[in-house]
């Protein structure tokens, strides 16, 4: 029901988010990425600051672009059904979870604080064209990223605490409403009026946490260097891609994982 709620009197956009969000991660996959690969193999400052800046224009306009879909249309984000089974754990409040982006930059930080004894080939390889980079992180980024997870312990818990609040609001007004009704179009009258009340709050909801996703990202990457940055949007693009992987996607949905404990 909340799902109709969400639909029910928005204007229609003109194209629908997963139209965009495929073009989006095609582009990410086939252009932007390679791009910042190569920028990273042959350490041009010149080319990877250009790539890095694409990159992250690109996620730029993936947030912009979502908050417009959710204005117009908001049952498309919160109720994705186009969203596929490896992306849907990850989901919070219409999108991936903000702590995917400070996780991924503790796996860098982490991997390089192991000693030297625990660093197999592997890792070397990969941090070859620039091995020190997360050796000695600077105490701007390790203050940036407490700052930030701190941030995130008290803002999360808040907007899940909105969005109960909001279903539960409505359901108690719409109940109490639907009651005292007296006919078929005065019912209809009534919980079109507490719909419209619910999707504005659900939009605002939504909105917050994009925000939140948008502001957690712009300062992670505002707080590295150029070489920090072009690794740790390497990793978020390969995560971003990964969801699309066709391989991956039918290898988990063909696990079987067994329920215990329950």
């Amino acid at each position: 029901m909340i799902k109709a709620a969400a639909r029910f009197g928005r204007k229609k956009s003109t194209r629908l988010f997963k139209d965009f969000y495929l073009e989006w991660i095609e582009t990410l996959k086939t252009n932007l990425l390679p791009l910042l690969r190569r920028s990273i193999l042959v350490s041009s400052s010149n080319q990877l600051s250009t790539h890095v800046q694409m990159i992250q224009h690109h996620f730029q306009n993936y947030y912009l672009t979502l908050d417009l879909a959710a204005s117009e249309d908001v049952s498309q984000i919160l109720f994705p059904i186009w969203r596929n089974s490896l992306e849907k754990p990850f989901l919070w409040v219409g999108d991936f979870h903000p702590n995917l982006f400070t996780n991924l930059l503790r796996s860098f930080l982490n991997n390089n604080n192991s000693s030297d004894e625990e660093i197999d080939d592997t890792h070397i390889e990969k941090s070859s064209n620039f091995p020190l980079v997360w050796k000695y992180p600077s105490k701007n980024l390790m203050n940036k990223i407490e700052q930030i997870e701190c941030g995130l312990r008290s803002m999360v818990p808040t907007l899940v605490t909105r969005y109960r609040k909001s279903q539960s609001k409505f359901l108690d007004k719409c109940g109490l409403n639907w009651i005292n009704c007296e006919s078929k179009q005065e019912i209809l009258k009534t919980v079109e009026k507490d719909l419209m009340v619910e999707i504005e709050e659900l939009v605002g909801v939504f909105l917050d946490a994009n925000r939140l996703r948008r502001s957690v990202l712009t300062e992670i990457i505002g707080a590295t260097d150029i070489y920090q940055a072009a690794l740790y949007l390497e990793g978020l693009a390969q995560f971003f891609v990964g969801f699309s992987d066709g391989e991956l996607l039918h290898e988990f949905e063909q696990c079987k994982i067994p329920l215990s404990g329950i």
